[in-house]
């Protein structure tokens, strides 16, 4: 299993999010990166939290910082890719995969088959925010708003699908492993986000398996011992 962690980036700067409501600032990009990278995480994953609000400004600004990036570490970026345009000039990007969210409610497959065509399905991840309370409801970014699962379509087009509970985001537990079984999914194909530092305590006892956890609470906000994870693993 791989212990991975997610950056929210956005006009520059970094932050952890809380809730799905509050926004920590944490520093510029490189230097949380550089952070990652002495504690040898698997993997980094870069979102921009946009949500209808997004600009084209905001989006350039942004590309052109992600380009100066360097890391030991592979890197997924995502976050604002709504049109082949914007798709195109990722394909300079230092990383290895690329996310999407919002598209995976359109009915219209063009971005996601561009995509699969300039850097292969196995670099396809989606990234399903989510809260249960008690109904499950996923949210779409380009309507800013929670909506039915039933709108979901494309998770076939993806390799890996983050699943993130917004309202456990930025806590150390509280993750609804029931979301796999809500869901029917695979959790071998699953990425588990938002509450998961106290999961892997129980995780050799559990039988929903995820094939990584995003524990960046853990590794942002105190001193952090990837041998001790992994012992538990």
């Amino acid at each position: 299993m791989r212990l991975g962690s997610v950056i929210l980036f956005k006009n520059g700067y970094c932050y952890q999010s809380y809730g799905w409501n509050l926004f920590r600032p944490l520093g510029n990009l490189q230097n949380i990166i550089n952070h990652l990278d002495k504690y040898l995480i698997d993997d980094i994953t870069i979102i921009r939290p946009v949500r209808e609000d997004d600009s084209k400004t905001c989006f350039l600004r942004d590309i052109k910082e992600l380009r100066q990036v360097k890391s030991s570490t592979p890197i997924s970026f995502g976050g604002g890719i709504r049109n082949v345009n914007q798709l195109n000039l990722l394909t300079d990007l230092p990383f290895e995969r690329f996310v999407f969210s919002s598209i995976l409610f359109n009915n219209n497959n063009e971005l996601i088959d561009s995509a699969s065509k300039l850097f292969g399905k196995q670099a396809i991840v989606g990234l399903i925010p989510f809260k249960i309370s008690p109904d499950l409801s996923v949210f779409n970014s380009q309507i800013n708003k929670f909506v039915s699962i039933d709108q979901l379509k494309n998770l076939e087009f993806c390799d890996e699908i983050i699943l993130y509970d917004c309202k456990h985001e930025g806590f150390h537990s509280g993750f609804s492993k029931d979301i796999v079984e809500r869901m029917n999914l695979d959790p071998q194909n699953c990425i588990f986000s938002g509450g998961v530092v106290n999961l892997v305590n129980s995780i050799k006892k559990s039988s929903v398996l995820p094939k990584a956890l995003c524990i960046e609470n853990a590794v942002l906000h105190r001193e952090f011992s990837k041998s001790n994870y992994y012992e538990k693993l």
